[in-house]
């Protein structure tokens, strides 16, 4: 093996619901190990960690996170409790995860980072999105981020079922999914724009095989590491 960087980076996939984020990411660092061998893997949902109480600790965030049912009324927290506790969840896998291996030289490849949630909170009123804005600028920034843009439409067709959170359920979204998430997700996916998406690498999945979008995401992260 051969690294091609002294310098370690952090690089986030980023995209809608439905666009591949996990698996190309996934599938991008295990071809990138082969030839890059300080390089290590961020599931975003399940961060590596050292130690026995930080993953403790973290998974009963993850809990609240993400393991509900269906059908929870979150809306009954407030969006302000969620701001706070999806800003928690990203300081917590940047300290214990991310910055102990940059800071030990090994570069990071992670399925995903704050800007989905950005996203969908900038869609609040003009209060809420500009608290958003400042809570979520205090998280690390990825050296680089990989955007694999999608059309919605065709994101249901891959995934087939919609969380409400997913559908827009508690932004005005409506009893049927499929629609609700085609319509949630192109407003989510134009918010983006205000997250940073200039100054990202973009890969338009729509008419790609999910080969050639693997081939895209290894070249990008090939030349983000060479640089």
């Amino acid at each position: 093996m051969s690294d091609s960087t002294d310098r370690p980076v952090f690089i986030a996939f980023e995209g809608t619901d439905g666009a591949g984020k996990s698996t190309i990411a996934r599938a991008a660092f295990d071809k990138i190990i082969e030839s890059h061998s300080k390089i290590n893997y961020i599931d975003k949902n399940r961060p590596p960690v050292s130690s026995g109480y930080t993953e403790f600790h973290m998974s009963r965030i993850r809990e609240v996170l993400w393991d509900y049912p269906d059908n929870a009324p979150l809306d009954q927290l407030g969006d302000r409790h969620w701001i706070s506790l999806i800003s928690a969840w990203f300081h917590a896998t940047d300290h214990a995860a991310v910055r102990p291996l940059i800071d030990s030289g090994v570069s990071c490849i992670a399925d995903g980072w704050h800007y989905k949630y950005l996203a969908r909170f900038l869609l609040k009123n003009r209060e809420l999105a500009e608290e958003a804005l400042t809570i979520f600028s205090t998280i690390r920034k990825p050296d680089a981020v990989i955007f694999l843009d999608v059309d919605p439409a065709l994101a249901a067709q891959r995934k087939g079922s919609f969380r409400l959170s997913e559908s827009g359920a508690y932004d005005g979204g409506n009893e049927d999914r499929l629609n609700s998430f085609i319509a949630y997700q192109n407003k989510v996916r134009s918010s983006y724009e205000q997250c940073g998406l200039a100054n990202w690498v973009r890969i338009d999945t729509t008419d790609l095989s999910e080969e050639a979008v693997l081939d895209r995401a290894v070249n990008a992260v090939q030349n983000i590491l060479n640089r």
